[in-house]
């Protein structure tokens, strides 16, 4: 909502000095090239304000949210049929910590009644979300992460240390557990 009012704010008063350095009594040449600095930062602003109230293609496939963390709201663990057996709401979440559950440290996401769970760390990965986006990241698991991506539908081995963004539809596999993002 606030880039919305930002966008608008800032077309408003770029027509508006555009306008303004129409009528004013200056020099041809800087005038011209005033107004017309003016009208393309009016043009890029009505653009972006335009773009904002556009639906776009995941938006139609998965539902929009209004921006809310990246239309990623939810983590659902599958069996092998693809069918859900469990899910974990992350609405108002910024991070959650994927593995099995000990008496030391507990984790977010806990997957020690999985039928593969003896092949997950008990800290195997880290959702965070960061600049409007979730990301996924390898914590130096024996065994990795997989993700397969909604847009090309290939799967993808997450390198340690480097995060990999999700996007509503992606596939998490952990050893041989899948975990869909929506």
């Amino acid at each position: 909502m606030g880039k919305k009012i930002t966008d608008t704010c800032i077309m408003l008063c770029a027509a508006a000095l555009a306008v303004y350095v129409a009528i004013m009594n200056i020099a041809m040449w800087w005038k011209c090239i005033l107004f017309v600095l003016l009208l393309l930062t009016a043009i890029v602003a009505l653009n972006n304000l335009i773009d904002q109230f556009t639906p776009h293609r995941r938006e139609e496939k998965y539902g929009s949210n209004d921006g809310n963390r990246a239309d990623v709201r939810e983590l659902i663990l599958l069996d092998e049929n693809d069918k859900p057996i469990k899910s974990w709401d992350l609405a108002g979440r910024v991070s959650l910590l994927i593995g099995r559950d000990n008496l030391e440290e507990p984790v977010d996401v806990d997957l020690e009644e999985c039928e593969y769970s003896a092949l997950i760390d008990y800290q195997h990965a880290v959702l965070n979300y960061c600049m409007d986006a979730w990301f996924v990241e390898d914590l130096n698991s024996q065994n990795g992460i997989r993700v397969r991506k909604i847009d090309d539908g290939l799967c993808y081995k997450i390198m340690k240390n480097r995060p990999c963004r999700l996007m509503p539809g992606d596939i998490l596999y952990i050893a041989n557990t899948k975990l869909l993002i929506t």
